[in-house]
């Protein structure tokens, strides 16, 4: 992961945020949207899920949005765990909520979705787990793979 954002600004972003709506998640238990959504609210962020196939329905307690589009609440951060090629198109939906930060998962990359933000002053990390980084920053772990090491 390249460095986007310094880890001042991170804590900043950590510190300030309150409202995270998680767009791609998954009421699977199994699914990395789902176990980040469970560890954000554990931590004490409310956490809207958007997942049009789930709509209606509550994933860990909080009702599913088929859109962003339709939260009617301030969102301090907009966390994606879409493919890529959908990114643009959800940080422009995202543009009149005025979120402070777009987050785009590991392995997801856009140009337009960070003009789009970057249009909006939002600040904007990609690539990135959201969950690691505040395990780091605000934690002080050290995420390990003990499956690289040798």
């Amino acid at each position: 992961m390249e460095k986007q954002i310094d880890d001042i600004k991170l804590k900043e972003i950590f510190t300030e945020s309150k409202v995270i709506a998680l767009v791609g998640a998954s009421a699977k238990k199994d699914k990395t949207s789902h176990i980040v959504m469970k560890y954000l609210i554990e931590f004490g962020f409310e956490v809207i899920p958007v997942n049009p196939g789930a709509a209606g329905q509550e994933i860990l307690g909080q009702m599913t949005y088929r859109s962003i589009k339709e939260i009617d609440k301030k969102i301090d951060i907009v966390d994606i765990f879409r493919p890529s090629a959908e990114a643009e198109k959800i940080v422009e939906e995202a543009k009149d909520l005025n979120p402070k930060t777009i987050w785009l998962q590991l392995g997801i990359k856009s140009e337009k979705a960070e003009e789009n933000a970057k249009s909006i002053n939002a600040n904007y990390i990609e690539n990135s787990c959201i969950k690691t980084e505040y395990q780091r920053i605000m934690q002080k772990k050290k995420i390990n793979f003990p499956h690289l090491t040798t």
